[in-house]
């Protein structure tokens, strides 16, 4: 078997939005990387994912310079969140000069694409098979993967992971390296994208009848998540299923079907991988940590650790000091666990509050004591604004 060989500095597993932000922002400090991606360019651009991109995440493209031509979608300042039907709205505040942007993880993944390909000619590989990473004291780490073209083998200087939950940079790493934290919600969310914009403010609302929330995805479609069991399928939700209960569960008659165009099922869970690195291979984003969507930090923590990780790989390449890279994981956990803590915050209330055959009225009073408190005390209101800028 012919196996064609050649060297950069930083090879990146995976094409989602930590592997193309990583790779752009080195690519603009003009270090050397690939990003390889098993699956083919169209599935990527066309991959649906949800997202808002984080005060703090657009103070970070900001500070790269990128941020004129990533970000795009309306500011993400408000939310309603409702009671039964009665609404109320809440503003995460503006502190600073960045504002929170509803861009979509499809959004800023076309974005990326264009820019890395297309203006900095940057080297993504799609439809890569049968990667393997080697990261061994005793040599230098290479990166071997299979495509039409045949078999390959990159040698560099680091690995970065971001390649997800399932992906294979993670399950490199030895046994008894990593130690898995994980709390699972015992509940799920069937997410469905329909044909209908978000008319005024993205909705947070709990009733008696079970959580239901909706948000903008794009001019003209938003995503409902209704909460569900575990074991729910399709076919437990027809779209008359999934109208009446948007109508009951927001006691509102007036809203009209629409084309629902996919839906999909979402068990909630929070999991945490520490350390973050082994050798010369290091994780980012669901490589190395999920939280449940209610909380729509997943995104936002990935871009985290995108950032710390770029500026270190820099001080490793440019200046041969390694400091901050060996310093990876202590420096990102902190964070990690403290929006770990904000997405079991956000989760448990908004699914206590609502039906209470779920955890019994004790636990849906007090969570919606605990709503209550985000416009009856400036203190939950500053903390709860801080938490959903990213700036905590």
């Amino acid at each position: 078997m012919t196996i064609s060989y050649e060297e950069t500095k930083v090879a990146i597993i995976g094409a989602g939005v930590a592997g193309l932000t990583l790779a752009t922002f080195l690519q603009k400090s003009g270090v050397p990387c690939v990003v390889l991606e098993r699956r083919n360019r169209t599935y990527v651009e066309v991959r649906q994912r949800a997202g808002v991109v984080e005060a703090r995440g657009v103070e970070m493209f900001e500070r790269w310079g990128l941020a004129d031509k990533l970000l795009a979608g309306p500011v993400a300042q408000t939310i309603d969140y409702r009671v039964n039907g009665v609404g109320r709205i809440f503003d995460i505040g503006d502190e600073g000069d960045a504002q929170s942007r509803f861009c979509t993880q499809q959004m800023l993944v076309n974005n990326l694409l264009r820019e890395l390909i297309d203006a900095m000619a940057g080297d993504v590989r799609f439809e890569v098979a049968d990667v393997v990473i080697t990261n061994e004291a005793d040599r230098r780490p290479s990166v071997a993967y299979s495509d039409a073209g045949g078999h390959h083998e990159i040698v560099c200087g680091f690995i970065v992971g971001c390649d997800a939950d399932r992906g294979v940079s993670r399950a490199s790493i030895p046994y008894g390296i990593l130690t898995r934290y994980v709390h699972e919600f015992g509940y799920a969310w069937m997410a469905a994208l329909v044909e209908a914009p978000v008319t005024g403010d993205p909705i947070m609302a709990v009733s008696d009848h079970g959580f239901v929330g909706q948000l903008p995805r794009g001019p003209q479609r938003s995503r409902y998540y209704l909460q569900c069991a575990l074991t729910d399928t399709a076919e437990d939700w027809p779209e008359k299923r999934i109208w009446d209960e948007i109508r009951l569960r927001l006691n509102d008659d007036t809203i009209q079907n629409a084309v629902v165009h996919n839906i999909d099922f979402v068990p909630l869970r929070s999991v945490v991988y520490a350390p973050m690195q082994y050798g010369n291979l290091f994780l980012t984003g669901d490589a190395a940590h999920m939280v449940p969507p209610a909380s729509a930090k997943g995104m936002n923590m990935a871009l985290y650790d995108v950032d710390v990780l770029a500026q270190a790989l820099l001080d490793a390449v440019r200046n041969q000091d390694r400091r901050t890279l060996d310093s990876y994981t202590d420096t990102c956990l902190p964070r990690i666990w403290n929006y770990q803590d904000f997405a079991v915050w956000m989760t448990d209330t908004m699914h206590d509050a609502g039906n209470p055959a779920q955890q019994g009225t004790f636990r849906q009073m007090t969570a919606r004591s605990r709503l209550n408190n985000l416009f009856a005390s400036p203190a939950a209101a500053r903390l709860h604004g801080e938490y959903q800028r990213g700036t905590n």
